[in-house]
């Protein structure tokens, strides 16, 4: 693992190039949204489906490129990586498509599974989304919300958290080895989905667990350090870098480990494993 995650930081280091698409597409993504907010339902329906094929072509391309780095397709001239971004876009945008309905159905149905459990086994917390809602407004709303709950409101409330949260780590988990089986074994999202979750539950499968705690421990780690540093403009742009690098780095990492276990296997380009 340490190999791989050192190998992946050469090759962001390398292929920063990378982060531009990134970029700009937050940028754009962010500028649209903030345009497109309010008016009526169906500019609102529109507006989702163009940001949703904007995602599509985004990705497409992201990923084609992220798969020529770790294949060193480019290695002479790192910066030409860039000009691969169409390419992906035209081979992969309606597979991508595919991906991300699947991404949201899966969550909407884990999303169920979760509430209908959580009813079973914990039961309502007596609280309405209205209240919730006024809580989360400011810091002194929320204590003065805790404050007024039961001990027994309380622990149904802890035990909503913590099933959201490994709710939240399952998905996750689950999706983790997608993008890069769809780009290097299968571009049909229902039978790439199929051999990602083969992989995460193959033989490597605590291999696997080490790799997404990996990636989620980094991420907390990150994310307090920017509550933390990132409160005024100068700490909140370097910060800002830092986790455009670091999303860069961490898409390398699942896609090199993805390469090095479950597509190269001796000179051999496995699909079925």
């Amino acid at each position: 693992m340490f190999g791989i995650i050192k190998e992946s930081f050469k090759l962001t280091n390398k292929y920063i190039v990378l982060a531009t698409p990134l970029i700009l597409f937050s940028l754009l993504s962010s500028l649209y949204l903030l345009l497109s907010a309010g008016g009526k339902v169906i500019g609102l329906l529109i507006a989702v489906i163009l940001f949703f094929l904007m995602l599509g072509a985004f990705l497409s391309g992201w990923f084609f490129m992220l798969k020529r780095a770790v294949n060193k397709d480019t290695a002479d001239n790192p910066d030409e990586l860039i000009t691969k971004f169409p390419e992906g876009v035209g081979e992969y945008f309606l597979s991508v498509l595919g991906m991300i309905l699947n991404i949201i159905i899966i969550f909407i149905v884990l999303g169920f599974i979760s509430y209908a459990a959580g009813m079973k086994f914990i039961g309502n917390i007596g609280i309405t989304s209205q209240q919730l809602s006024y809580a989360m407004n400011s810091p002194e709303n929320l204590k003065a919300f805790l404050s007024g709950l039961s001990d027994t409101q309380l622990i149904k409330l802890n035990s909503w958290n913590i099933l959201l949260f490994v709710n939240m780590l399952v998905s996750y988990f689950l999706m983790i080895f997608y993008a890069p089986a769809l780009v290097y074994k299968n571009k049909n999202p229902f039978i790439s989905l199929f051999i990602s979750f083969k992989d995460i539950f193959s033989y490597k499968f605590f291999k696997n667990v080490g790799l997404f705690l990996t990636v989620f421990v980094s991420y907390f780690i990150l994310s307090i350090a920017t509550g933390l540093f990132g409160r005024n403009m100068f700490m909140h742009f370097i910060f800002t870098l830092i986790n455009f690098y670091y999303i860069t780095f961490i898409a390398i990492l699942i896609f090199n480990y993805y390469y090095k276990n479950f597509v190269i296997i001796g000179s051999n380009i496995d699909e079925k494993v």
